[in-house]
């Protein structure tokens, strides 16, 4: 399974989402996780299902949740993060995609997650293939490189030529391996 990850920046850009909806052409099953909005549950659950509308559009059949839903995402005993694996993979099993949204219940309300928390999560306990990240500017020239951040020597090589992307690239290593690249680059025929 891919996981795909969209940072805020991300979600701000609309050429950026017009392109992936466009794009999302993997023949692999995928998982979407998406940074808050705004810092609010409205909002964060609002682009949940606006992603989910834009890919049913593009008909690439998918699913939208927040994690608080149906308890996708918990705190274990210890205060792990923890999401449900056997549910999500039942879920995904006649579709191409799940959009999840980061959000928790805890104390019976739902709160904001730091969605790379999340992104950890899913990392440990699902078996992913591949993690893709976009450059958090659109502009950026990384993304056409399709950048691949495995180590700090990867890490400290990209940082020194794409400034602009500290972010990305530090999102990158913590989540390594993970694979910055632009959406139009995701569709195997395009290359």
């Amino acid at each position: 399974m891919k996981l795909i990850y969209l940072s805020e920046a991300n979600l701000q850009d609309r050429l950026l989402i017009r392109d992936l909806v466009f794009n999302l052409k993997i023949k692999e099953k995928a998982l979407l996780v998406h940074s808050s909005f705004n810092g609010t549950l409205r909002d964060t659950r609002f682009v949940t299902k606006r992603l989910s509308s834009l890919f049913s559009e593009a008909m690439v059949y998918n699913n939208a949740f927040s994690g608080d839903q149906r308890n996708f995402c918990f705190r274990d005993e210890k205060g792990v993060l923890r999401v449900d694996k056997d549910r999500l993979e039942r879920l995904i099993a006649p579709i191409q995609l799940i959009i999840l949204g980061p959000l928790i219940m805890e104390d019976g309300k739902a709160v904001l997650l730091e969605s790379e928390e999340l992104l950890a999560a899913i990392r440990s306990e699902m078996e992913i293939s591949e993690l893709f990240l976009f450059p958090d500017n659109p502009l950026s020239p990384l993304g056409p490189k399709a950048a691949v951040i495995e180590d700090e020597e990867g890490y400290n090589a990209l940082a020194k030529v794409f400034e602009e992307e500290e972010d990305s690239l530090k999102r990158a290593l913590k989540h390594r391996p993970a694979r910055i690249i632009l959406p139009q680059y995701l569709n195997p025929e395009s290359k």
